[in-house]
């Protein structure tokens, strides 16, 4: 019984903090060098406080922040980090089951059943810009898995990617590919 409890209340919180998080590009979240709209960054207490973590390492090249979720960082040096902000919009929240593995995906490390897949559109700007709002959105997949401890639960990152980081990821799988904003009329 204890265990139930305990599995609702850690779901509850994955669903708390998904539905907390900026969910429209009409007022997404924002990072900057030394702020942002998260209240949970630095913790990876739920999968998206992890990935908005892993964000503002990315956008701050801060290392520490990298390390606090498990992400290891870019193996090169980010040229803007530090002096960009970030919009960002969690898309979707979903946990691999072991239908989604395919023969495409069955001997990836980072695509486990049970692991989380935080989906994210985010655009990039430079600091001292008053805002992002006429650069592109890219689209960001991070993949966690639960690590729990005696007295703790968290969230680890075990991979990342991005359409615009193409030295860095592989190609994204089909299964997880962001539908597009609007879908073209249909001919008739």
């Amino acid at each position: 019984m204890r265990g139930l409890l305990l599995s609702l209340l850690c779901a509850l919180a994955m669903v708390s903090s998904a539905a907390l998080a900026q969910t429209s590009r009409n007022k997404p979240g924002h990072i900057t060098p030394s702020g942002a709209t998260s209240t949970c960054i630095g913790t990876a207490t739920t999968p998206v406080c992890a990935a908005e973590t892993l964000l503002a390492c990315l956008a701050r090249g801060d290392e520490s922040l990298c390390r606090r979720v498990g992400a290891v960082p870019p193996g090169r040096r980010l040229d803007n980090a530090g002096t960009i902000q970030i919009d960002y919009v969690v898309v979707r929240t979903s946990v691999i089951r072991p239908e989604d593995v395919n023969d495409d995906t069955r001997d990836l490390d980072w695509y486990k059943p049970g692991y989380t897949l935080i989906e994210m559109d985010r655009r990039s700007c430079p600091a001292d810009q008053a805002a992002c709002d006429l650069d592109t959105w890219d689209d960001l997949q991070v993949y966690l898995r639960k690590v729990v401890g005696a007295d703790h639960t968290l969230w680890q990152v075990v991979f990342w990617r991005s359409e615009s980081e193409p030295d860095l990821a592989p190609d994204i799988p089909d299964a997880f590919q962001h539908p597009p904003a609007e879908a073209p009329p249909a001919n008739q």
